[in-house]
């Protein structure tokens, strides 16, 4: 499974380099040469008109697109109340210089909120958004959660990663009933079991942090994907780090990836092999392991599923064929059967005509008649019936011929 798309931004050269920082400050001077052409002279904080033409009705209508009002790396210092958009979904507010969140309350109908890379210290102000799915808060100066997402009944992904995290508590994501994915990477978090709270949880990013001692995630039972790179929980007493797992994992049916790279020593490759072939054996539902594939044969399951499916449509596709071809080949034989019927007709009839004709012409009708004489040239007369020839004749026969 590929980690969630949710941090794909616009401005993907600026979170692509975020990545890599590990200083929120450092995050936000990259963030604001992202886009040059967007950025404003900073707002002063006592400069309210300054503001308020910001945030004007006109002004955020040059930033809508679509759904989406883009406010990313305006220099904006404090959010000013402005009017409800309709049809606004997505509000991207990242890359800027906002230390609080406030004036967005009445923008209930947003479903993706975008505030990484900011000054924020403090989640609140966001009761009243009752319909938001995506919250990205990454890059920020966050040390708690307390009650700020609460009432995010709505919420599936949840990024706050790069913050400065110390701890979380069971009550403070007990509102997150559909959260399916949560990235809290590169924190100071020594204690993840408050993910438990989450029972929808699909994905989770733990990566860069201090965990140690037992990870118990034995709740998440529709856990897909877990990171817990670059941790140290190799450092568990007399306990080895995959009884420490396997221990913790054993009701996470549906897990199929898992990243435990950065907290084991290094090993030689027998110890290795020997550490795959292990995890291999006590989760075998698990299809990759630091990256590895663990089983091949899944994945062969999966192409022979493939196969089997193209062969099943094939087999359909060619019984379609056959049965064209047979239709084909019945209406060939039903006219085959039809032209020789209709042939042997013509024959028959053919074979009833008389061979001879039933009389026998005297003389052609191309005769020419001689003339009489001392009657002058009889003028030709355009009748031509048989009678006439044969009158003619007679007269000739008893008057000229001896």
């Amino acid at each position: 499974m590929a980690k969630s798309q949710v941090g794909e931004e616009s401005a993907m050269g600026c979170q692509t380099t975020l990545k890599k920082q590990h200083s929120t400050q450092a995050a936000k001077s990259i963030c604001s040469k992202s886009k040059p052409y967007a950025v404003v002279k900073d707002i002063p904080a006592n400069n309210k008109d300054s503001s308020d033409d910001l945030f004007s009705t006109e002004k955020l209508d040059g930033c809508r697109n679509g759904n989406t009002l883009d406010l990313h790396g305006k220099g904006i210092k404090k959010l000013q109340k402005f009017e409800k958009l309709p049809g606004m979904k997505t509000l991207d507010l990242s890359c800027n210089s906002i230390e609080e969140i406030e004036y967005l309350d009445n923008h209930n109908e947003i479903t993706e909120l975008k505030l990484y890379g900011n000054n924020i210290r403090k989640i609140k102000s966001l009761d009243r958004l009752q319909e938001l799915q995506v919250l990205q808060l990454q890059f920020n100066n966050i040390t708690t959660l307390r009650k700020g997402l609460l009432k995010l009944r709505k919420l599936q992904r949840l990024r706050l990663d790069s913050n400065r995290l110390i701890c979380m508590e069971s009550r403070e994501l007990s509102g997150l009933s559909q959260l399916a994915s949560l990235d809290i990477s590169h924190n100071q978090l020594t204690d993840i079991t408050a993910v438990n709270m989450l029972p929808c949880l699909e994905e989770l990013f733990a990566s860069s942090n201090r965990l140690c001692g037992v990870i118990d995630l034995s709740k998440c039972n529709k856990l897909q994907e877990l990171d817990l790179s670059n941790n140290k929980i190799s450092e568990v007493r007399g306990l080895s780090l995959l009884e420490t797992l396997t221990k913790s994992l054993t009701r996470c049916f549906h897990l199929v990836e898992l990243n435990l790279i950065g907290n084991i020593a290094e090993t030689s490759e027998e110890d290795e092999t020997m550490h795959l072939m292990e995890v291999s054996y006590l989760m075998p539902q698990l299809e990759y392991l630091d990256g590895v594939p663990l089983n091949p044969s899944n994945s062969e399951n999966q192409n022979s599923q493939v196969i089997q499916k193209t062969g099943l449509a094939n087999a359909s596709l060619e019984s379609t064929q056959k049965s064209c071809l047979m239709d084909f080949e019945s209406q060939m034989e039903d006219l085959q059967q039809s032209l020789a019927e209709r042939f042997s007709q013509v024959k028959n009839l053919m074979e009833s005509l008389p061979k001879k004709l039933p009389f026998k012409p005297s003389h052609t009708a191309s005769t020419k008649l001689t003339s009489v004489p001392g009657y002058g040239s009889r003028p030709q007369t355009s009748c031509r019936s048989r009678s006439r020839i044969e009158e003619a004749r007679s007269f000739a026969a008893q008057h000229f011929e001896k």
